[in-house]
């Protein structure tokens, strides 16, 4: 009798992780599509989602918010009301970080991608991410291989105030600092402010910054690093439009700008490969070196593969990063961009 009855409790415990394992939520939280990058995460999370049901094993949905506020609430709402057993999120910024706290106490499980809140990564299943660091390293690294010397002048033209900016610079500073530059030096490096992403944005802010120097200052900044390539989109706007002075143009081009980038905007793979509907081959041409490094929105379905192998029992890297490519002239027809296209090939 003992023996049946163990069987028995045995069998409802197997059904009873099956039944929590089929119907166990992984609620899938990321901006709304305000740019780009974040509009091809939303579209690489929303096909995520549906593979994932398919599948049957676990149920996935994807809520998108509108601001830090919303996103704060969406998670609010979760931990309160239990409305998923697991969240994968890309956190809107660092407001997030009492919000993000309580869902650690919570003890709902959690991934973060693309912007960590460092308080809570110990928490975290795991924090899926770029290599933010590496970005900035290789940018700093083709700078110098093309010339820059330590005390060149140097803008920067940073998204947001997030991890990703810092560790972006971070890794950027690193390389300047183990080539010779000092601390100084590099304390003294120009930047914007935060373009939040934004092409029109950063069309704006390097607009006003060619407005704020003479036409001697602006030959003498030959390094732009930008955090973004809707931000690298906006400066060629910019050079494309009729809004800067003539003189002022003529001497960012005539100066041998090297312009960095990075994301893997499809568009900007158009400008590169000289097939862009719009024409940039004058602004082109007038740079030194055009380049992007990837950060590819589709990680955020290595981010919803990492919670699944958590909640079925399986080993996650805590500290995932993704590795990163340079992507010029010489090789950009190997790398796919997200977006729409923008010309035929």
């Amino acid at each position: 009798m003992k023996k049946i009855v163990a069987l028995l409790l045995a069998l409802m415990l197997v059904c009873s992780a099956a039944a929590f394992a089929a119907g166990t939520d992984i609620a899938i939280l990321v901006p709304n599509a305000d740019h780009g990058w974040t509009g091809a995460v939303l579209t690489y999370a929303e096909e995520k989602a549906e593979a994932i049901n398919a599948e049957g094993k676990y149920t996935a949905k994807v809520i998108s918010s509108a601001d830090p506020a919303n996103q704060i609430s969406q998670v609010e709402d979760i931990i309160e009301n239990e409305s998923a057993k697991s969240i994968v999120i890309l956190p809107q910024d660092n407001t997030l970080e009492t919000t993000m706290k309580k869902l650690a106490d919570s003890g709902i499980p959690f991934v973060m991608f693309d912007r960590v809140i460092d308080t809570v990564a110990e928490q975290a299943v795991a924090s899926v991410k770029g290599d933010n660091e590496g970005i900035g390293a290789e940018t700093a690294k083709r700078f110098i291989a093309a010339g820059m010397v330590p005390g060149d002048k140097i803008l920067i033209m940073p998204g947001d105030n997030s991890s990703v900016p810092q560790m972006r610079n971070d890794g950027f500073f690193g390389v300047l600092l183990e080539n010779g530059w000092t601390q100084e030096q590099v304390d003294a490096i120009e930047s914007t402010a935060y373009t939040g992403w934004s092409r029109s944005e950063g069309k704006k802010l390097f607009t006003e910054w060619l407005d704020s120097r003479t036409v001697e200052e602006i030959a003498e900044y030959k390094w732009i690093f930008t955090h973004d390539d809707e931000i690298g989109m906006g400066i060629l706007e910019a050079l494309k439009s009729s809004e800067i002075d003539t003189a002022k143009k003529e001497a960012f081009l005539a100066a041998g700008v090297h312009l960095a980038s990075s994301s893997g905007l499809n568009e900007m793979y158009s400008v590169i490969k000289g097939i862009h509907q719009k024409d940039y081959a004058a602004e082109v041409a007038g740079l030194a070196d055009l380049f992007t490094v990837t950060y590819d929105p589709a990680m955020i379905q290595i981010a919803c593969d990492d919670m699944i192998t958590y909640l079925d029992g399986g080993e996650v890297t805590k500290d995932h990063v993704i590795p990163v490519d340079v992507v010029d002239a010489t090789n950009v027809n190997d790398f796919r961009g997200f977006g729409d296209a923008v010309a035929a090939e």
